[in-house]
């Protein structure tokens, strides 16, 4: 994950993403991105050359076809060294797009690619032997060829022209300009964490604790590949993952013996656990509708919407056992 760019001179710059390169900052209907990047030369053979970095950062949804995000600047120039720094790329998305950037990565990673353009002024070397026109090139009026010599003579003898026979270096300015492309992924939770921060989050992002161990590795292993398959867009498919997750929640508690209980009582009379198996229990029947097709569940037609709340609300069903066990 490091985007490595040919200076022309056998010389390269190295550009790779900083440790905590992604940050999101709240701004006027949308938020202000900062990406940091770690940025060095391999032998430094032209010190002192300041570099402007900017690029166009896009986004890759589950068939990595690129979408443009935003552009990003860098404030200030940098003068790499061999031994690397930092340089800071600022942007603006709106919530819309933080809205559709949600909607590609479904609640997984986000894989970013970052079009890097790197520019410079540098200094072009021309030597040449300068004859006595361009030595005297204030004579603007025509003279003779002896007028000419004298001339030079009295300016080379005040010291204000090489001897005869110098090379004379010529330097003129430079724009180079050189492209990279560096591609990186931001984790699920670390963008999870800088929605958050700009309250523009549309997905919840829920930690199971594996409390106990092996106990509980199973279910949180089906968690995990129905939001792949939800990812995927095999929504149905994902539901039923989630659905043998929740089977460990209604072991555990009881639920449906619970539930038996609960449901011949009224609402208000119902215990606290009561409520919560039914709970248990309509959730795992409503996930049910995915994995059968009798003749009230063969028209169900689920979303991707649907398939994160389910999935979702299975996670928060394991994270509250998580804590129950030392009680169960």
């Amino acid at each position: 994950m490091n985007a490595v760019i040919d200076l022309g001179n056998g010389d390269f710059l190295q550009l790779e993403p900083a440790r905590r390169a992604f940050r999101l900052y709240p701004g006027a209907g949308g938020a202000q991105v900062e990406v940091t990047l770690r940025i060095s030369k391999t032998q430094d053979l032209a010190p002192g050359i300041a570099f402007r970095v900017s690029a166009q950062m896009y986004v890759e949804d589950n068939t990595r076809r690129q979408r443009m995000l935003c552009a990003l600047d860098a404030a200030n120039l940098v003068t790499p060294l061999i031994r690397a720094g930092d340089v800071q790329l600022s942007g603006f998305v709106t919530d819309e797009q933080l809205r559709v950037v949600e909607q590609l990565r479904a609640g997984g990673d986000l894989w970013v690619n970052l079009k890097l353009s790197v520019s410079s002024v540098e200094w072009k070397a021309d030597s040449e032997a300068p004859s006595l026109t361009s030595s005297i090139g204030w004579i603007q009026d025509p003279i003779s060829e002896d007028e000419m010599v004298r001339r030079s003579d009295e300016e080379r003898a005040a010291g204000k022209l090489p001897p005869p026979g110098t090379k004379v270096v010529f330097e003129r300015p430079l724009q180079k300009q050189r492209t990279g492309d560096l591609r990186f992924d931001i984790n699920a939770g670390e963008w999870a964490a800088q929605m958050t921060a700009v309250e523009a989050g549309t997905y919840v992002e829920l930690l199971v604790p594996l409390a106990g161990g092996a106990e509980y590795a199973g279910a949180v292993a089906l968690l995990r590949e129905a939001r792949e398959l939800l990812r995927e867009g095999n929504v149905d498919a994902a539901i039923g993952q989630a659905r043998k997750a929740l089977e460990q929640v209604r072991k555990e508690y009881g639920t449906q013996k619970l539930y038996d209980v609960a449901t011949k009582k009224t609402p208000r009379t119902r215990t606290l656990p009561e409520r919560w198996a039914i709970m248990a229990e309509d959730l795992y029947s409503t996930m049910s509708g995915a994995m059968h097709a009798d003749e009230v569940t063969k028209e169900f037609n689920f979303t991707r919407e649907d398939g994160a709340m389910l999935i979702t609300a299975t996670a928060g069903m394991l994270k509250r056992l998580a804590a129950d066990r030392q009680t169960l």
